[in-house]
């Protein structure tokens, strides 16, 4: 464990974004960052690990024999906790962005979504008109089927037992 310094009347609120461990009833530990909680003490871990020793390594501590104890692990990502099930919670490490960074970042990335709307807007709205000459030499903003070498544009169709206008 690193020597992370959190104040000793810390609650869970000043934890969110720490990395922290959870230990449950079942002896097994679970690492994450914690996004939410709620009234009864279920958690949200992102990024989650869990650990458990397995019941054949359990025999080996009980002999005295801790170095060659394997923990497994696996990753389990985005994960809650039911709160009847844990036993502690201890602080790993600190948040990776600080509160300002993490503020900067969201604003960007709504920027940055906000943009790619208005262009989709944009583009869903423009109809690409080709100018094509008439038989009588006048331009015309709309397509004529007779010629085999353009495309025409041509209306949706309602769907099937709809009626036409």
């Amino acid at each position: 464990m690193s020597g992370v310094s959190v104040k000793q009347n810390s609650q869970l609120p000043d934890l969110i974004n720490y990395k922290l461990r959870v230990l449950t009833q079942d002896g097994r530990s679970y690492i994450g960052e914690m996004l939410a909680f709620d009234k009864h003490m279920n958690l949200v871990l992102n990024e989650c690990v869990e650990e458990r020793i397995p019941k054949s390594q359990q025999m080996k501590i009980r002999q005295g024999n801790t170095k060659d104890v394997k923990i497994e692990k696996r990753v389990l990502g985005l994960t809650i906790l039911r709160g009847e099930q844990i036993l502690s919670t201890t602080v790993e490490d600190t948040p990776q962005l600080t509160k300002r960074e993490r503020l900067e970042q969201k604003k960007s990335a709504k920027k940055k979504l906000i943009k790619e709307r208005n262009l989709n807007k944009k583009k869903a709205g423009k109809v690409l008109k080709q100018q094509v000459q008439n038989s009588n030499g006048k331009r015309n903003g709309i397509m004529r089927s007779d010629n085999s070498d353009t495309v025409s544009v041509k209306k949706f169709q309602p769907p099937p037992g709809f009626k036409k206008r």
